[in-house]
């Protein structure tokens, strides 16, 4: 066991499942480890977009959310809002911030034999928690019998997860499935956890959308090619406090599976919102890109991760689950280490007995790279399809993948206009960026293509 892992402290242990229950203190700590993301997206001014919370790569049908009865899987209809994305509408007016994927393991005491017995919750200031395994009590306003209308996200929403009478050390299995970004977490040596209504998995599993700003905020400058990176700490630090920020890591993905790798100095991130964190310049030139990059990138945010306080087999399981969106993703983004101060202040979370806890999160993001701009420019001048190619695409899962807004749907079975090969071209977010474009400049063409392929974001119920 790690000298990390020991001090002073207790938990709850239950003795022998069935039968009566009694208690006794460990003579070390439960250690805690939890790891996940703050994504965002920004434009050149550094406001975040709306309408991210797109889902390229959905956790297993058997995860609980806010809302069973909202739709997850596509159906033949332009109303794309309906889908599940992040376990809230696709495209929500008003999430600017997605919380993805936190992970919490647990260690009991070294020798421990029996399961211990405790309570764990988690608040977020700002956001929804909206999917979650084990089943855990959810609360959040205008949540009512498994029903939520997904309406009022604002900085003042909260909303919160409770596991009560959480088992920790059985010998309980997780669900099956073959979802890469579920089974990677798994290959973790922590100890499994399971709660009062059988529930079984590796560990604790939750993510949400919120109304939020970013812990960073980035601004680009398209003539100079400098991006100037800010901090916003303004509702965490009081006075003179500072929280460091420490290495950064600007990256820009191509479609060919390339990639360009740039480390940034990072800075104190203070309650002014106009002190400069760091800055750089943000374009690559060609020879800078290369498909080795991506182990690089890797290889750099790992000897972080754990230098942060994660084990090495749990940085691995958080490095594998980013994948497809973090590094083959096409785009321009900056990683860092989000400051605990950030996070315990906007999920704050708690543990029922003494612990030694660790919180990894990384924050991610997204800006807009001159190959997306070029893009907007061109999809607002190229002709508009009339969309009437989408209803002659077979059945197919393809088909399925389309509808459900997935990037990788593959081969349709039908040409595809030459606009809405632009709109893919643009990535994931694509449809935060047109949105984004359409408000700002009001062009007719984009307006006319959002109509065309029902691209309205969710419309809040009153």
């Amino acid at each position: 066991m790690s000298a990390r892992r020991l001090g002073l402290g207790f938990c709850t242990v239950l003795l022998g499942l069935a039968g009566p229950i009694g208690f006794l203190a460990a003579s070390e700590p439960l250690v805690v480890h939890e790891w996940g993301t703050f994504t965002s997206l920004v434009d050149e001014q550094g406001r975040e977009l709306a309408g991210i919370n797109v889902d390229d790569e959905p956790v297993p049908g058997f995860v609980h959310n806010l809302n069973r009865f909202l739709l997850s899987q596509p159906f033949l209809t332009s109303e794309h809002w309906v889908y599940r994305s992040k376990g809230a509408p696709r495209h929500h007016p008003a999430v600017t911030l997605r919380l993805e994927t936190p992970v919490i393991y647990f260690y009991p005491p070294t020798g421990q034999r029996e399961p211990l017995r405790l309570d764990v919750s988690v608040r977020f200031r700002g956001g929804w928690l909206t999917e979650f395994y084990p089943h855990a009590h959810a609360e959040t306003a205008r949540l009512e019998s498994g029903r939520f209308d997904f309406s009022m996200l604002t900085e003042k929403t909260t909303s919160s997860l409770a596991w009560n009478d959480l088992q920790v050390g059985t010998d309980g299995a997780g669900p099956k499935t073959d979802e890469h970004v579920w089974l990677a977490p798994r290959k973790v040596q922590a100890a499994n956890v399971t709660n009062v209504e059988g529930d079984s998995e590796r560990y604790l599993f939750y993510r949400g959308v919120g109304h939020l700003h970013a812990p960073l905020r980035a601004n680009l400058d398209r003539d100079s090619g400098q991006v100037t990176l800010r901090a916003n700490f303004g509702e965490v630090l009081k006075g003179s406090e500072v929280a460091r920020i420490g290495q950064l890591w600007l990256v820009e993905v191509k479609s060919n599976g390339t990639s360009a790798l740039r480390k940034l100095d990072g800075g104190n991130a203070t309650a002014d919102p106009a002190a400069k964190v760091t800055s750089a310049s943000y374009r690559f030139e060609p020879s800078e890109f290369s498909a080795a990059n991506r182990e690089r990138l890797e290889t750099h945010l790992h000897a972080a991760l754990v230098a942060d306080g994660l084990f090495a087999d749990e940085a691995t399981a958080l490095l594998s689950t980013w994948q497809r969106a973090y590094f083959t993703s096409p785009g321009l983004r900056v990683f860092y280490l989000v400051p605990r101060v950030w996070t315990d202040h906007y999920l704050p979370l708690s543990i029922s007995c003494d612990a030694t806890i660790d919180r990894v999160m990384m924050g991610r993001l997204e800006l807009i790279s001159d190959e997306q701009r070029a893009l907007l420019d061109r999809l607002s001048k190229t002709a508009n399809s009339d969309g009437k190619w989408v209803e002659q695409i077979p059945e197919s899962p393809a088909r399925e993948r389309f509808l459900s807004g997935h990037s990788n749907f593959g081969d349709l079975g039908v040409p595809i206009p030459a606009d809405y090969q632009i709109y893919l071209k643009l990535g994931r977010f694509r449809n935060a960026l047109v949105a984004h474009q359409e408000r700002m400049a009001h062009t007719p063409n984009l307006t006319k293509f959002i109509d065309t392929y029902g691209l309205h974001p969710f419309r809040v119920p009153k």
